[in-house]
């Protein structure tokens, strides 16, 4: 006789810190004549930042923490040769690098070979390690217009990382100018020159800066640094919704300390980050276990601040020590059309993002989560697991085990458990099934002789004998078990 059961166990289990697949993935609108700007492979960024340098009639300034051979590098070349003065800010130490963490397609020889071929004898470059901010600026003085772009003015930054640009007001043009130049001459560490060396300089002591009005920013003088007291200021004024996107963070950081404070206190806080692997093991988690929802994209390089949608800032700072503190970086704060454009694509990054991450859910509500292989982030199915087992009863207690006892689930990527358990009765022997009545029963306790003089009790089981009475014989554990056909 063989007793089948299905037996299904659902997995209560709790999953800490996963990572669930949310969109199809990042796709930029790059509207045209929009003051807030995505980058994307439409180039219209690009494009517009072209237009206006092509528009230069005296100087332009451009800084950025990395320069790559791109159409704006030639629009600034063809510039320089119809007598527009070309200055230059960045990080040229980069040089000495054979990776950068920032720029996955960065190739050393490449950049030297820019720096030789086109910088030299037609830029006015200076460098320093900390200068990390991202803009340009044309004919300042006169005709000032230009972008402040999250973005390095590389490929990548302009076509394929989620990046943000704001269109400056001749007010923000003005001011950042002076920023720049003050940086220019006052904390520059290196100058490149004719041979294409880099030689370093000593500040100039005669250029100061006067309080800012327009720009956020942190200096190396750290006496005019604004940027990251202006961004908790609006954290803590927060009454319903915090979003931040950024490439980097640190979970110390004030900023990042504040963001949790309002999590605890109930708002809605949402951070938009890259999908690295340690920097969601060393700090992501710790936002994750204050209750901040994580949107996850592995090209996420755009920095920003929406405070309840009503109150929008744009920034070149990662939020570490040396974005809020050390470097040179420089942000805006949006005006009220600009902060509606950044609300606007925020929520649809919301719903286009490939990956969320959230404190802890039931492991029987998920149907795939993400893993880290080998650095990259990719899908795992929670599955739906299936097994059979077929078992030989001699006792009752085979039987109470193998029907009553429900498997334990300890992976955390099995959601559920369906087993198929085939047991397998012994038949009573003919000489004791001569004149058994079950009279009704399903089972009777019987008297046999398992070997000479020597009787036993047992439980004889009738056809009519299923899975539900298992119970009703319990309490005969340690009983031999048969069933009778007829």
């Amino acid at each position: 006789m063989q007793l089948i059961a299905e037996i299904e166990v659902i997995n209560e289990g709790v999953f800490q810190h996963p990572i669930i697949p949310n969109g199809y993935g990042w796709r930029s609108y790059e509207y045209n004549l929009n003051s807030i700007i995505e980058s994307g492979e439409k180039r219209v960024l690009m494009d517009r930042i072209i237009f206006m340098i092509n528009s230069a009639r005296e100087f332009i300034c451009l800084q950025s923490f990395l320069v790559q051979k791109s159409p704006v590098i030639d629009a600034l070349v063809e510039a320089q040769a119809r007598g527009v003065r070309v200055f230059i800010l960045s990080s040229v130490e980069a040089r000495l690098k054979d990776t950068i963490e920032e720029e996955r397609d960065f190739i050393k020889e490449d950049y030297i070979k820019l720096l030789n071929e086109t910088f030299r004898n037609r830029f006015v470059h200076r460098s320093a390690e900390n200068f990390h901010a991202k803009y340009i600026l044309i004919d300042p003085k006169t005709n000032p217009k230009g972008f402040l772009c999250t973005n390095n003015f590389t490929l990548n930054g302009f076509t394929k990382n989620p990046e943000l640009a704001v269109e400056l007001s001749p007010n923000q043009c003005e001011e950042l100018f002076k920023i720049f130049t003050y940086h220019f001459w006052e904390h520059s560490s290196f100058e490149q020159t004719a041979t294409n060396e880099f030689e370093h300089v000593k500040p100039a002591g005669v250029f100061r800066l006067e309080s800012l009005e327009h720009v956020l920013l942190t200096s190396p003088n750290s006496s005019l640094s604004n940027l990251e007291q202006q961004l908790i200021k609006a954290v803590n004024s927060a009454q319903n919704r915090i979003v931040l996107t950024t490439y980097g963070l640190d979970k110390s950081n004030a900023l990042i300390v504040a963001l949790k404070e309002k999590a605890r206190q109930s708002i809605e806080v949402s951070v938009f980050v890259r999908d690295s692997e340690k920097l969601f093991q060393d700090h992501i988690t710790d936002l994750l276990d204050s209750g901040i929802k994580i949107f996850l994209h592995p090209f996420t390089h755009a920095k920003s601040l929406l405070i309840d949608s009503t109150e929008g800032y744009i920034f070149t700072a990662n939020i570490s020590e040396n974005g809020m503190t050390k470097g040179f970086e420089v942000g805006v704060k949006l005006d009220k059309v600009q902060t509606d454009l950044l609300n606007e694509t925020i929520e649809r990054w919301r719903e286009d993002y490939p990956f969320r991450a959230q404190k802890s859910a039931i492991i029987k509500d998920l149907n795939e989560v993400g893993v880290y292989r080998d650095g990259k982030l990719v899908k795992r199915a929670i599955i739906e697991d299936k097994k059979e087992i077929s078992k030989k009863i001699t006792k009752v207690n085979d039987l109470v085990h193998a029907f009553l006892q429900k498997p334990v689930i300890n992976d955390k990527y099995t959601k559920s458990l369906k087993t198929k358990v085939v047991a397998e009765l012994p038949e009573l022997p003919e000489q004791y099934r001569q004149g058994l009545n079950f009279g009704g029963e399903k089972f009777l306790v019987q008297n046999i002789e398992e070997r000479k003089g020597v009787i036993s009790k047992v439980i004889a089981v009738s056809k009519s004998f299923t899975n539900e009475d298992i119970s009703l014989i319990e309490k005969h554990n340690d009983l031999k078990i048969y069933f009778v056909k007829t």
